[in-house]
């Protein structure tokens, strides 16, 4: 079989693959499915405090993420329309977003995104390919007010870990099924651990932290890049914590 490349054609690629049916593919939206940083964007335009202060707190393992959320987007006060209007300007889908979630679609697995972004903002950039029917989305609700956004996140999976998205990948491991995940930030490291398949956006900070702690990823630069690794022939080996290998 000849080399596959993102440079294969995607129907070449995946007609006569299905090593990977049943691999769920789960990713972080803001700077991994699009190319910005959007809720780092939002609180650098809008937000009315030292909103960097509890990201080191965060890291620093003193409150959780949802705390750091919480305390973060409460400092945003503008209507909704308005955060819309501003992302609409700067936001991006990377490179191979289609491609990936064709595939997904078409060895019928889900495709979930996990993000610690803003749920209307996340709807409101799918609906731009008319995807948002297709995918399900796990991020806390929010509800913007002049006192500032207001999240809920009781409707998102609980369980042991240190926040939502490591109990997402947990749970769905739990029940019998594979992880591809995909991420950029420091929030999806312990869900990216828990991944058979770990795929990082190089050069980010999730990317930094995972190297400085020898969890070893797939670095990407676009999402072209998991498609090309889903739908190519390979041996099936065990990796540490029961990562898959190729």
């Amino acid at each position: 079989m000849p080399l596959l490349t993102t440079e294969t054609p995607y129907r070449d690629r995946v007609s006569n693959l299905t090593c990977f049916k049943g691999m769920e593919v789960v990713s972080d939206f803001d700077g991994t499915i699009v190319n910005v940083d959007l809720v780092e964007y939002l609180l650098a335009r809008y937000a009315t405090g030292d909103w960097r202060r509890y990201d080191d707190l965060y890291e620093g393992g003193e409150i959780s993420l949802e705390e750091c959320l919480r305390q973060q987007y409460g400092m945003i006060r503008e209507p909704r329309r308005k955060l819309l209007d501003a992302v609409d300007d700067v936001a991006s889908f990377r490179a191979g977003f289609d491609e990936l979630l064709a595939f997904a679609i078409e060895k019928g697995n889900s495709f979930t995104i996990v993000s610690a972004g803003l749920d209307f903002v996340i709807t409101h950039l799918l609906r731009r390919k008319n995807v948002q029917s297709q995918i399900v989305i796990l991020a806390p609700k929010s509800k913007p007010t002049p006192q500032g956004i207001v999240l809920d996140f009781s409707g998102l999976p609980q369980g042991d870990s240190s926040n939502f998205k490591s109990n997402a990948v947990k749970s769905i491991r739990a029940g019998g099924g594979r992880v591809a995940y995909i991420g950029d930030g420091y929030s999806d490291f312990e869900a990216i651990k828990e991944a058979n398949l770990k795929f990082v956006i190089k050069e980010s900070r999730l990317d930094e932290q995972c190297r400085k702690d020898g969890i070893a990823c797939r670095q990407i630069i676009d999402l072209g890049e998991v498609t090309c690794y889903l739908t190519r022939p390979r041996t099936r080996r065990r990796g540490k914590g029961g990562a898959e290998g190729a």
